[in-house]
């Protein structure tokens, strides 16, 4: 594994942490509409309740399990990959909120670019 990769999924597992352990209750610039949270950005899409209780867990886990893929690289491809399916979907969302400014999207599109630069870096022959 290259210090690029180790350094890449330090800063997406670090970065959804942060989001999701300690600014899940805060504002951000980067929240759909007049979202507040991460709880009323969810709810803002249009997804029940539901949906913020089990994407946030699943992320919290798949974070972790990219670091641990440090140490343990058979994780690298499962959870890089579920990682940037999640971001995917974040940027879609975000895409779908016509009254909102693209560069709402920024951070979730970034997060997919460096996961698929990982996943790029794990082929065979790369």
């Amino acid at each position: 594994m290259s210090v690029i990769e180790i350094i890449i999924q330090l800063l997406v597992s670090l970065t959804i942490l942060n989001v999701w352990l300690f600014r899940r209750h805060k504002a951000s610039n980067y929240r759909c509409a007049d979202a507040k949270n991460l709880k009323d950005e969810f709810s803002s899409y249009g997804f029940p309740v539901w949906v913020y209780f089990a994407v946030g867990p699943l992320k919290v886990l798949t974070a972790t399990a990219m670091i641990i893929s440090i140490w343990l690289p058979s994780l690298v491809w499962s959870s890089t990959l579920l990682m940037a399916f999640m971001m995917l979907v974040a940027v879609i969302c975000h895409l779908k909120m016509r009254q909102d400014r693209l560069t709402r999207a920024l951070p979730a599109a970034t997060m997919l670019a460096l996961c698929t630069i990982v996943l790029i870096l794990r082929l065979p022959g790369a």
